[in-house]
């Protein structure tokens, strides 16, 4: 019976998701057609502040869309970068202006305002070719980190995690994988060799992409396209944190807990199918029963491989390891509850701790979608805005 109302309910959503999703793509081509592609051919708007350069052969593309303040974290982040080595072309989705701006060169080799639209592909696309002009024969490009700003940062793992990943030779490298909807390195942070950045192929991809700000569009012909498109060049991604890898850090440790760690970061809907199985484990005194272990591993290896590892994994990450990243919409799109968030981040110690404040008042701030019926709130729920 739950399962023919979640069959039912399922497709009461598709009637209502699919015609919303043709209109809004028609939208977002039309905006494209008649407003974005104008001003990015005639780079109306484009304008680039010089900040420090670095003769390392290191470069970081930083998709932004910066409001009025300016974020703490996001200055620890690129502090980070600058100290590992990285020439950061900061790339803002819109005008900057002055003041805001000189709040950035000290971190950055140039801050670039670029015409509005894309979103972050966008701003990976423009970042591509200033690095075509920037870089130089006598300091040739070596790596090529990719991030943008939907992330908070905890800066002594950042560190930690930039250090190792200079040292990486492999040409296409990513933090997560995720097989949701297929398989694809998820685009918030990755990197890629100075080899594979100077191949026609992979410079081919980016001057054919069209930087759509309709979302399922990114999601689809960039985060997932690029995965695509370098795997179709015979390049294998290298994973910092593979879905296995994850799975492994969860059952980590004794039954006991492993039910302790799924059940404080076990998000609302992630991990809604397996709640029923962790109580029945959780009050059968199974003890090391090697069975119940196996099977709750089961289920939590096919809920993960269902879902973005991001938002399934990400407070495990943190808490178990060194991870550094904080996603910064698992409570906006209703993945996980504040609380959550803040047991996790007030563990934080040192100069992590510094940043409490700031990401927590972000969570509490913007909210959930969870509950809300806004038509607003409805197009975020189901990812199209």
């Amino acid at each position: 019976m739950i399962s023919l109302l979640r069959i039912a309910s399922r497709c009461l959503r598709l009637s209502v998701e699919l015609p919303l999703r043709g209109m809004l793509l028609t939208y977002y081509l039309a905006v494209f057609l008649v407003a974005e592609r104008p001003r990015w051919k005639s780079a109306a708007g484009s304008r680039v502040h010089r900040g420090t350069a670095q003769a390392t052969g290191l470069w970081c593309i930083f998709a932004v869309a910066q409001g009025r303040r300016v974020s703490q974290n996001l200055i620890a982040f690129l502090s980070c970068l600058k100290d590992a080595g990285y020439n950061v072309i900061l790339v803002n989705n819109g005008n900057l202006s002055r003041e805001l701006a000189n709040n950035f060169l000290p971190y950055c080799h140039s801050v670039v305002e670029r015409p509005r639209g894309g979103r972050d592909f966008g701003g990976y696309k423009w970042g591509t070719r200033a690095i075509r002009r920037f870089a130089d024969a006598e300091h040739p490009v070596t790596q090529v980190i990719y991030c943008n700003d939907s992330v908070f940062v905890r800066p002594s793992a950042l560190r930690q995690s930039l250090e190792r990943l200079r040292q990486l030779d492999d040409d296409f490298i990513g933090v997560t994988e995720t097989f949701s909807p297929v398989y694809h390195l998820q685009s918030w942070f990755f990197a890629v060799s100075g080899r594979l950045f100077a191949d026609p192929a992979f410079q081919e991809y980016w001057q054919n992409y069209r930087p759509l700000s309709y979302r399922l569009h990114c999601i689809k012909h960039g985060e997932i396209g690029l995965s695509r498109y370098c795997i179709g060049m015979g390049i294998t991604p290298r994973l910092l944190y593979t879905q296995g890898g994850v799975i492994d850090i969860m059952f980590h440790g004794s039954l006991s807990e492993t039910v302790d760690r799924l059940l404080g970061a076990l998000g609302p809907l992630e991990y809604e199918t397996l709640r029923d199985k962790i109580q029945q484990i959780t009050f059968a005194e199974a003890g090391e029963n090697a069975p119940m272990r196996s099977f709750l591993r089961h289920y939590v290896t096919e809920s993960l491989g269902r879902s973005n590892t991001m938002n399934a994994a990400n407070l495990i990450l943190l808490r178990e390891t060194g991870f550094p990243f904080l996603k910064k919409d698992l409570v906006y799109r209703g993945r996980y509850l504040v609380t959550q968030i803040d047991e996790v981040v007030g563990e934080w110690v040192g100069e992590d701790a510094a940043h409490e404040r700031e990401i927590l008042g972000y969570f509490r701030a913007r909210g959930s979608l969870r509950d809300l019926r806004s038509p607003t709130a409805m197009l975020a729920r189901i990812g199209v805005i």
